[in-house]
């Protein structure tokens, strides 16, 4: 987006938020005009990362973004190849592994490559993950010590080793939940079939039922799912932020209607109030969670958060 189509942005939202907090639900958070500046800009940040996904989908990607031993690997532009050379369930796969390791600031996507085999003659392929899930633990435990890849921010409390919660127990439980509905595919059709076609209720079949993934709580199944409707694998649209299950989101919203990140207001209230604006500016459940969770660090100045 160049400067002025991003003032143009910035020109319509702040017309639409003021319009919003006017005749609908006080906006008290973005009375100071520094706020709401600030918090302009973060919903700017956040439809560009959207977008930004798209963009990339129409351009060539070179192959070696799929290859774990190279320095370039990247595991979501990996799984929009995969997915364009008709290999869906591998595109899944990938995008797992992308949200489980997440993409370090220091690091990168290194631990993501590390999982699928960088140091081996045989990738842990989606086909062979799945076939043995148990293997691939025993693998992992067998390696771990030689990866130096680390977790990113949003899964900064993760590990490798072995126990209830660790990668070998997260990825069996990830393939039993996708085998019991067979394949990733069978998947988000049935879910797709049981909400009769709506994107925003089959999300929420999804997030519900990937409860049973360990160590996915809302951030995990919240990054996930949305990543699939971002790359087209899945026709979903994230139907609630879930700010019940989560900190930063409902301090932002808290802070967006009532002025203060530790006011009295319910979940469920401030849920319907984020929806309400949501319908109002038209820009997504992602969108609202990603922009309020990041504008509530740094309220009276725009601050980039990168990870």
């Amino acid at each position: 987006m160049n400067g002025p189509e991003k003032q143009l942005r910035r020109e319509a939202l702040e017309a639409q938020l003021m319009k919003f907090h006017k005749e609908k639900i006080p906006l008290t958070g973005i009375v100071p005009v520094e706020n709401m500046l600030s918090f302009i800009e973060q919903l700017i940040d956040s439809l560009q990362r959207v977008e930004f996904v798209r963009k990339v989908q129409t351009r060539p990607i070179s192959l070696l973004r799929a290859d774990p031993k190279s320095p370039l690997f990247d595991p979501i532009r990996a799984a929009m190849l995969r997915a364009s050379d008709g290999h869906p369930e591998e595109a899944f796969w990938l995008v797992f592994l992308a949200t489980h390791c997440g993409r370090n600031l220091r690091t990168g996507w290194q631990l993501a490559g590390e999982l699928y085999g960088a140091y081996e003659n045989t990738l842990w392929n989606w086909s062979r993950v799945a076939t043995d899930p148990t293997a691939f633990g025993e693998w992992l435990e067998d390696n771990r010590a030689n990866f130096k890849g680390k977790f990113g921010n949003h899964r900064k409390y993760e590990s490798l080793k072995q126990g209830a919660r660790g990668t070998g127990v997260v990825v069996r439980t990830y393939v039993e939940w996708v085998k019991a509905n067979g394949s990733h595919g069978q998947m988000i059709a049935t879910a797709l079939a049981q909400a009769k076609g709506h994107p925003r209720q089959a999300f929420a079949l999804l997030y519900d039922s990937m409860d049973a993934v360990v160590s996915f709580g809302r951030t995990g199944r919240f990054d996930y799912l949305t990543m699939l409707s971002k790359l087209g694998l899945a026709a979903i649209d994230a139907n609630s932020t879930y700010m019940n299950e989560a900190t930063g989101p409902k301090k932002g919203a808290r802070l967006l209607f009532d002025g203060q990140i530790d006011s009295n207001t319910g979940a469920k209230t401030l849920e319907a109030r984020v929806a309400a604006l949501e319908r109002h500016l038209g820009v997504g459940m992602q969108v609202m969670e990603d922009a309020m969770c990041n504008w509530q660090k740094s309220p009276g100045r725009y601050l980039p958060f990168r990870g």
